[in-house]
């Protein structure tokens, strides 16, 4: 389905990783992992990436950091806060710090599947945004 879209997810926690690449690779994209903002700038210099999943809780550096850094060296790629907060405060914080959405872990698969196909129609041309949204 989105076999060609590359996603970064930046992340120190395995469990949160491994069930959001999960959801990820059942709707065909592809994921590579990072444990850090310094790892992830590193990976984004080296290849493009449709959006990015980026946990709240990196070990170098605060979110509003975290979020403002990858939309930035992505091109403006979305981002989207991985939290083990599921709560009102964390989510306006996610977008506050300009995130382009935010999931709960452990994440719900429905719920971020439809967050993944946004963003993934957000950062795609016009043309081809109605055809992978689908």
């Amino acid at each position: 389905m989105f076999n060609s879209c590359q996603v970064l997810i930046v992340s120190s926690d395995s469990l949160q990783c491994l069930k959001t690449e999960e959801i990820a690779g059942r709707m065909g994209l592809q994921c590579i992992r990072c444990a850090s903002l310094t790892d992830a700038r590193t990976s984004v210099e080296e290849q493009s990436f449709q959006f990015v999943l980026c946990s709240d809780d990196l070990p170098d550096c605060n979110l509003r950091t975290a979020v403002r850094v990858l939309t930035a060296s992505t091109g403006g790629a979305p981002v989207i806060v991985l939290s083990h907060l599921a709560d009102w405060d964390a989510y306006m914080r996610a977008l506050s710090a300009g995130a382009f959405d935010y999931i709960a872990c452990p994440p719900d698969p429905i719920e971020t599947e439809r967050i993944f196909r946004l963003a993934v129609a957000q950062n795609s041309p016009p043309g081809r945004a109605s055809r992978t949204a689908a």
